[in-house]
């Protein structure tokens, strides 16, 4: 239910209002109201311009910082997460085969000797990662369809 409410401006604003309606098509009422409402659901806070304009520009330049400088760290990452994770499962592979076949209290590390059980556990991983990898992005491409 609309109520009717009487307002004065100076002649100053009225003009500014009449020119506003005119560029916009909008009756001065519909201005008045809608410019009390924005007003309102901002605490009073009244923005110009030039701070919404420095608003876009901080915007602009955080998302460019982040674009430029932190997803390439992030990238990078991301990626010593992954051979972490492989060398993790690489690992288990190998104790899992050590602990079910073998009856060895010695070690021979990597640096010394490669075997081929090594090997294989390595392709085995390397075969894991790239199935589900595929599964992740037949996933992401059957979500945007």
């Amino acid at each position: 239910m609309k109520v009717r409410k009487n307002f004065r401006f100076n002649e100053e604003t009225a003009n500014k209002l009449k020119n506003f309606c005119e560029q916009t098509n909008k009756t001065e009422i519909e201005v008045v109201e809608s410019a009390l409402n924005q007003f309102i659901d901002h605490n009073g806070e009244v923005k110009d311009a030039l701070t919404l304009k420095l608003e876009a520009i901080c915007e602009q330049t955080v998302e460019k910082v982040i674009k430029e400088k932190v997803t390439p760290d992030l990238s990078k990452i991301r990626a010593a997460a992954n051979n972490a994770d492989f060398y993790s499962q690489v690992a288990i592979e190998l104790m899992n085969h050590q602990f079910k076949n073998l009856d060895r209290e010695s070690v021979i590390t990597t640096d010394i000797q490669l075997t081929p059980a090594v090997n294989k556990a390595i392709l085995t991983v390397k075969d894991r990662i790239k199935t589900l990898r595929i599964k992740k992005l037949n996933r992401e491409v059957k979500n945007k369809i």
